[in-house]
């Protein structure tokens, strides 16, 4: 009978702990994190480029996933160029981890200082490589330091540059500003003149005008060492200065002050003046792209493309730099048209078939209305109008002009775009 007994109770309560589980579990127990293969992003507390007095300073950055994981997400670092030391100019952790269950981590890059009387130095250090386990894609940055050591009347001026919009290949990869164009950070007299000294590393550039420079007015200048131009693009302008004890980060940003369609050595930006004044520095943003005297454009052109073939050239053109700023005066371009005519410009009336041309700071050519001189037989009178463009690069010059013949008339005669290139 005791054995009949346990049995039924056993039999009961095996009864009771079925029907008192509740199928409306609130999971409020132990979870379990299933494995993904998130996205890994990189953020900074600081800017790509840094141009620093050498100092102690510290410099955090977070590194995140887009899924928590059940291992540990091991995120890292390695030093890839530069001429500082690790350990003694700089410490960076080799790893973040984000352990499992979390979705961020901290770390922080140190500069230190010393005691030692040496050049600029620099780091660049690239923050997730891509070989991170446990995760599908890696958004890595990469970070410059350009660590100055300066004496308390020295200033530091930094330049870096980055694409006005995104650039991609045609795989769709962005392209790094610095793989699109290599700048030189140039001191000059003010206004530019005369090159006193130049910057040119590979990225970010970086120059120390010393204590002991002479007294007086400088500009900061940006040209080009080399860029892509087979890939359009605007590019923005930093340019920033620092001095121990009175200048900390002083920042001047100049948006599209380039293109990498302006590559060559005619070509620069005026960023700002300085003037110096014993250990004192006052500032002026100057923000001007180079305006070109119309001189370099001037001597003796080839014809490349004519729409209207040998309606207007016989031997070429000459143009000549004029009084007026970018003005040329351009001649030969009608002498085939006349002579088909069997017309002579007589002198005394105008400009004699000279053809005066303004080149504009953006590229474009204004050929205004203008009283061109008077042949015979006839007598007749003309006039010129038109448009056009240049490439200082290239040394071309495009015009796009007409003939009105006494201006009673309405129409032009034999409209035409002619493409020249300096000889």
């Amino acid at each position: 009978m005791k054995n009949k007994f346990i049995k039924i109770s056993f039999s009961f309560l095996a009864l009771l702990l079925m029907f008192s589980c509740d199928s409306n579990d609130d999971y409020t127990g132990d979870s379990v994190v299933n494995a993904s293969s998130p996205s890994l992003t990189v953020s900074l507390g600081f800017s790509n480029t840094e141009t620093l007095i050498e100092q102690e300073a510290s410099y955090a950055f977070t590194v995140s996933i887009s899924e928590a994981q059940i291992a540990d997400v091991i995120v890292n670092l390695v030093q890839t160029a530069g001429t500082a030391t690790a350990g003694s100019d700089f410490s960076m952790p080799s790893s973040v981890t984000i352990l499992k269950g979390n979705m961020s981590a901290n770390g922080e890059i140190t500069i230190h200082s010393d005691e030692l009387v040496e050049e600029t130095e620099t780091v660049t250090i690239q923050i997730g490589l891509g070989n991170e386990s446990n995760v599908n894609s890696v958004a890595s940055e990469t970070v410059t330091f350009n660590i100055a050591n300066l004496t308390d009347g020295d200033l530091v001026v930094g330049m870096s540059w980055a694409a006005s919009s995104a650039v991609t290949d045609n795989y769709g990869t962005e392209i790094g500003a610095y793989d699109l164009a290599d700048l030189r950070l140039l001191l000059t007299d003010s206004p530019y003149t005369t090159v006193y000294a130049s910057a040119d590393g590979a990225t970010a550039e970086t120059y120390v005008l010393s204590a002991a420079a002479p007294d007086g007015d400088y500009s900061f200048v940006a040209d080009f060492y080399a860029a892509n131009y087979e890939i359009a693009s605007n590019l923005d302008l930093t340019l920033t200065f620092d001095q121990v004890g009175v200048i900390n980060g002083q920042t001047h940003n100049f948006a599209a002050a380039l293109s990498t369609l302006d590559v060559c050595a005619d070509l620069n930006f005026v960023m700002a003046s300085v003037t110096k004044s014993g250990n004192s520095y006052s500032f002026a943003e100057v923000g001007t792209k180079s305006s070109f005297n119309a001189s370099i454009f001037a001597g003796t052109y080839s014809e490349l493309s004519d729409s209207n073939v040998n309606a207007w050239l016989t031997a070429g053109a000459t143009m000549t730099a004029g009084t007026e700023p970018g003005e040329l005066i351009v001649s030969g371009i009608y002498d085939g048209l006349f002579d088909y005519w069997g017309e002579e410009f007589q002198t005394g009336f105008g400009n004699e078939g000279l053809v005066k041309i303004y080149l504009n700071s953006d590229g474009t050519i204004t050929l205004p209305n203008q009283y061109a001189g008077q042949t015979l037989p006839g007598p007749y009178d003309y006039y010129y109008n038109g448009s056009g463009t240049y490439n200082v690069c290239e040394k071309t010059i495009t015009l796009s002009f007409a003939m009105q013949f006494d201006q009673s008339y309405s129409d032009d005669y034999q409209a035409s775009t002619i493409v020249f290139k300096l000889d």
